[in-house]
């Protein structure tokens, strides 16, 4: 079992899956503030389950909930006096997929699909390869490349976007594009939408 096989089951044992993508959001962005859609977005789980272990969060003192005008807002405590202690868990034992999903939060509303493929979606990657990542949407490689900046400091690999608005990626898909269709039917770890949505977006 590979080193980031092992950190993404010692973080489910110790938070459970949906707790560990809430916790991997909100103490990724520990000075940002999220409201509970965006984070049912980035943590892929339902409503009610998302809502709960939020819920438990704030009780337990870990999260603060503020209310903005309609809005609820939900934020990292970083007066909990085991803030700094859980943020570096967090960081130690988030995989891959985790801590890109949290780079990406703050441009996810302009991205339809993005997901990781080759070497590290098959599970044959080394502890040197490249984490390649694949964003369909209304943003431009720059904006991507900033975004995951820190998630690359973070993981000590080299990230590698690669970008398509919507209507080119749905043109290079009916062309045949060889790059286009071996993503399409290669492994991939959705970070923003999922298989459903991808194939919306190829019709």
């Amino acid at each position: 079992m590979g080193k980031i096989a092992i950190t993404n089951k010692l973080s489910e044992i110790m938070f459970g899956k949906t707790r560990q993508a809430v916790l991997s959001l909100l103490y990724g962005h520990a000075d940002e503030s999220f409201y509970l859609r965006q984070i049912v977005r980035v943590a892929g789980g339902g409503m009610g389950a998302v809502q709960r272990q939020v819920n438990s969060l704030v009780d337990a003192g870990l999260v603060t909930r503020t209310s903005k005008g309609k809005q609820i807002y939900y934020q990292a405590n970083s007066k909990s006096p085991v803030f700094g202690e859980l943020k570096s868990i967090i960081i130690k034992t988030a995989g891959i997929g985790d801590i890109l999903k949290i780079a990406l939060t703050p441009i996810a509303q302009e991205i339809d699909c993005a997901f990781i493929y080759g070497s590290i979606a098959r599970g044959s990657e080394k502890a040197d390869s490249d984490v390649d990542v694949f964003v369909v949407g209304r943003v431009t490689f720059l904006d991507v490349v900033a975004a995951l900046n820190k998630a690359q400091e973070i993981l000590g690999r080299e990230v590698n976007p690669t970008v398509y608005p919507a209507r080119e990626f749905r043109e290079k898909l009916a062309k045949k594009n060889h790059f286009i269709k071996s993503i399409m039917t290669g492994e991939k770890i959705y970070l923003i939408g999922d298989e459903h949505e991808l194939k919306k977006l190829a019709a």
